[in-house]
């Protein structure tokens, strides 16, 4: 009985050491990869196309996915991003640009011009993204779930955990 709760001892003492170790470790780390913590407060308005901070867009290697990418600091690099579900695709060589963006805005979509494609996407953004690193990576998302526009329903979104975003 003794030697049971000497090892019970041992085992919690182990425990708490390699607690206190792992947090003294997290405390050095760099700054540039520490996540910020964020609210729903901090995401920036889409300053849209005819906007100076405007850098481009590019369709996902997730399929149904377009990304638009903005500098918000106009200082050479990006730092916003929001992600949008393609609706539709059309052809070029079909529709032209006059009929592609009447079409649009009738409803409600945004378009996406390349050749030969002509890209239908949601009006409204389903992710947000600020703090992209060189890869393109974020580091704080919101997830809009209702596709509805920024009105205050938008989630802070973790690869972690991204079951807590869906309804």
């Amino acid at each position: 009985m003794r030697v049971a709760q000497t090892m019970i001892l041992i085992f919690f003492v182990h425990a708490h050491f390699l607690i206190f170790v792992f947090e003294s470790a997290g405390q050095s780390t760099p700054k540039e990869y520490l996540v910020q913590t964020s609210t729903v407060d901090d995401i920036p308005k889409e300053p849209g196309w005819r906007d100076p901070a405007y850098r481009g867009w590019e369709v996902l290697s997730i399929p149904g996915l377009i990304s638009t990418y903005y500098d918000l600091e106009l200082d050479g690099k990006l730092d916003y991003m929001v992600t949008r579900k393609i609706a539709r695709k059309a052809s070029a060589e079909e529709i032209d640009m006059a009929r592609a963006i009447e079409l649009a805005q009738y409803d409600h979509q945004a378009v996406y011009f390349s050749n030969p494609v002509i890209y239908f996407a949601n009006k409204y953004p389903l992710f947000y993204c600020k703090g992209l690193d060189y890869r393109k990576n974020c580091r704080n998302i919101w997830v809009d779930i209702s596709e509805d526009g920024l009105n205050g329903n938008e989630e802070v979104y973790t690869l972690g955990s991204p079951l807590q975003n869906t309804h």
